[in-house]
């Protein structure tokens, strides 16, 4: 009979399991293990898995495949795959050692809270707590035998939210490295619940069903350790590699959530004899809980026992042990399956070499901050492997300028681009890890209102005294593009057709000055876009944050998406072909707090399977002085051109009836800068010239006005 495998909610210690109430307090029973639905998916679609998987399970249970060696020592190799999105989720190597570290307390029967396991007369569990003498630790070499820490990062973005089985892919998330020989641990912000109502914590493959690229654990980085963004009590990765071990929950009934089984318990239930029946999930350690009256054949105790809610495959907060006969069934496991029993295997553990602290192979580094403004600080990490004995910082631009610290805190004073150094040594090898422009230092006084950035006159991104990128997946980012533009021949853009890998591409100003504006002013801030989808199901968005603090912080200000990012559709690499395809983009809500001499502003685009994505004409000024423009075009034909100028421009104006024409140059800030012509101008082609070459770099305005009317239009100086 096909068996109806339902998700149920997991609860460690400090977990529970229930409904947000509106007001941020969770219910009981809010978060979960996702083990069980994502065994029933994996069913679904492949049948005869299970057939197998249960064939496995009956050869074990009734001894046909025996245990490995109970006073042996076993071993595996970890890797750590931490995708995050550039800040949260990107959890320390300290965080990472203490859930290797409560790994090996926990199957060594050495963890501090094994004592509150009950030894009473109708509990008497404590005896039967299983010692694996089985050791975790972070592997030192990686598939290909060069040296790795045992971790991988990579920051993908919003794909590291709801994440599934895709993130086990190295399109999206990154790739297993191969079960025979490490166990996989993909650390993530949030877990696909699939449609059901709990939060997912965890959820694991058992060994004997799903592909072998995909056998592992995906857990939320909140409950991977014991510090860090993990609380100290939580067990939620000792009870996912539980399942990896082939362990089912201590309440696994043979027809869904009813655990009181009427056969044998090595063939039925968790199939495990020294774990009580137990009906189903409960979130409590009631000593009195006794949910099943039966005691099935082959039980270890005899007798009816109370429900064993101490056990790490339980949902109880109180989780202190595993039996003797999980470990035994873990054993079998290890016989049943050649790649586990080479994955165990002490050659594998020397191989990946875990026992030992490695011979110093790689310098590396990493700090809290790489742009700041003048005055700021910045803490950096030596995360060199391995057996580092001493280690020499050169820090050009800060100070101080050298270090032998671990964590060395460097001051900078000065706006620059800097390089940082780091020669690491064990006694008798070296290791040098350099990162040039890796610190980016701005005035805390930023460039002053009007602000215009046309990138007419950069070249490449990042260009470090105007504009900076971020690229989170590595892929295409923004750069220059020449040939289209909204005010000029160039513009950003983001080479974005077909990307769908979830992650974000972003353009990132330096320091600008608000600080003239007050609480009466408001910030006029606007650019402009050129962008068509690939299909109508495209769901990009380009987001716009702005910082009042140089960029430690950001606020979200507006969402472009939908209509609004682009109305048209294009099934072919989009790029614009003139002025109707630039529209223009309206921020009204940077609000005084944001009126700052280190403002700056950040464009994020996140991709969806969609187009290129084009980015133009940026301007910041003070809006009560846009209303020199007028936009009602009713004068005779004129234009300005060129535009960008770098130092001369004219104004054609196509005169009727030789009428009179006053011509004005003003700045954003409705200063007029000069006149350029007051009188009649003949019937027909007039052209007027003007130098500019004494004016600083910004934003203008001609002004034209005849008859009563008046027009005008931006000029930006280069």
């Amino acid at each position: 009979m096909k068996k109806k495998i339902l998700l149920i909610a997991t609860l460690f210690s400090g977990l529970t399991f229930g409904q947000d109430d509106g007001h941020g307090h969770d219910h009981v029973h809010d978060y979960g293990c996702g083990t069980d639905l994502y065994m029933q998916k994996v069913f679904e679609e492949n049948p005869s898995l299970e057939t197998e998987m249960h064939e496995t399970d009956e050869r074990i249970s009734s001894g046909a495949i025996l245990p490995m060696d109970r006073d042996a020592n076993y071993y595996i190799p970890v890797v750590f795959h931490i995708l995050h999105d550039g800040d949260n989720g990107n959890i320390s190597d300290e965080q990472i050692q203490s859930a290797i570290d409560q790994l090996n307390e926990d199957y060594n029967t050495t963890n501090s809270d094994l004592s509150s396991t009950r030894n009473t007369a109708d509990a008497p569990f404590l005896p039967n707590a299983g010692d694996y003498h089985l050791f975790f630790g972070l592997a030192k070499k990686d598939p290909d035998g060069n040296c790795t820490n045992g971790i991988q990062r990579r920051d993908i973005g919003d794909a590291s939210y709801n994440a599934g089985n895709e993130i086990k892919d190295g399109s999206v998330g990154l790739d297993n490295w191969p079960r025979s020989e490490y166990l996989n641990i993909w650390v993530v912000n949030s877990i696909n619940n699939d449609g059901g109502t709990g939060i997912i914590l965890g959820y694991a493959q058992f060994p004997g069903w799903g592909s072998a690229g995909t056998y592992g654990i995906v857990i939320r980085h909140d409950r991977t350790g014991t510090m860090g963004t993990a609380s100290s009590g939580d067990r939620t990765l000792t009870h996912e590699v539980g399942h990896c071990l082939n362990l089912y929950h201590t309440f696994q009934g043979s027809s869904g959530m009813d655990g009181c089984v009427t056969g044998n318990c090595s063939s039925e239930g968790d199939r495990v004899c020294d774990t009580p029946p137990q009906q189903e999930a409960f979130w409590s350690c009631s000593s009195s809980q006794n949910s099943c009256s039966y005691v099935p054949p082959g039980d270890e105790y005899g007798f009816d026992t109370k429900d064993q809610f101490e056990n790490f495959m339980s949902y109880s907060p109180c989780q202190y042990m595993f039996t003797e006969g999980q470990r035994d069934r873990t054993y079998a496991t290890f016989s049943a399956y050649t790649w586990m029993s080479n994955l165990v295997s002490l050659a594998n553990a020397n191989d990946k070499e875990i026992l030992t602290a490695g011979p110093l192979c790689e310098a590396e580094f990493s700090s809290t901050e790489t742009t700041v403004c003048t005055g700021s600080t910045v803490t950096f990490a030596d995360e060199s492997y391995h057996n580092v004995t001493s280690r020499t910082w050169t820090f050009p631009g800060g100070t101080p300028g050298t270090s032998s610290a671990e964590n060395p805190v460097v001051t900078y004073s000065t706006p620059g681009v800097y390089d940082v150094t780091l020669e690491v040594s064990d006694g008798s090898s070296t290791e040098t890890k350099s990162i040039t422009n890796h610190i980016i230092v701005f005035d805390n006084t930023g460039e002053s209102l009007p602000y215009h950035q046309g990138f007419e006159s950069l070249t490449s991104l990042p260009d470090y005294d105007n504009m900076l990128i971020e690229n989170n997946d590595g892929g295409q980012a923004f750069d220059i593009y020449s040939g289209a533009g909204s005010s000029g021949l160039k513009s950003a853009r983001l080479a974005n057709f077909g990307v769908d890998n979830g992650t974000s591409d972003a353009i990132i100003s330096p320091t600008i000055d608000l600080s003239s504006l007050t609480a009466d002013d408001d910030l006029a801030f606007t650019f402009d876009i050129a962008y068509k989808r690939r299909s109508s199901g495209n769901d990009e968005v380009l987001k716009v944050y702005v910082s009042k603090d140089c960029g430690e912080t950001w606020a979200l200000r507006k969402n472009v998406d939908d209509d609004d990012l682009g109305e048209t559709v294009q099934s072919t690499s989009y790029t614009p072909e003139g002025q109707g395809d630039w529209r223009t983009i309206t921020i009204t809500n940077v609000t005084e707090s944001y009126f700052v001499s280190n403002f700056r502003f950040k464009l994020e685009f996140t991709n969806d399977n969609g187009n290129n994505i084009f980015i133009d004409n940026i301007n910041l000024y003070n809006a009560a002085f846009a209303g020199i423009e007028d936009d009602k075009q009713n004068l005779a034909e004129w234009s300005v051109y060129p535009n960008p100028v770098a130092n001369d421009f004219a104004v054609t104006i196509n005169s009727v009836g030789n009428a009179e024409y006053n011509v004005s140059l003003f700045n954003l800030l409705g200063e007029q800068i000069d006149v350029i012509h007051t009188g009649v101008l003949s019937n027909g082609a007039n052209t007027l010239n003007y130098s500019m070459a004494e004016l600083p770099k910004g934003v203008y305005v001609v002004r034209v006005e005849s008859n009563g009317v008046v027009e005008s239009k931006k000029i930006i100086k280069q």
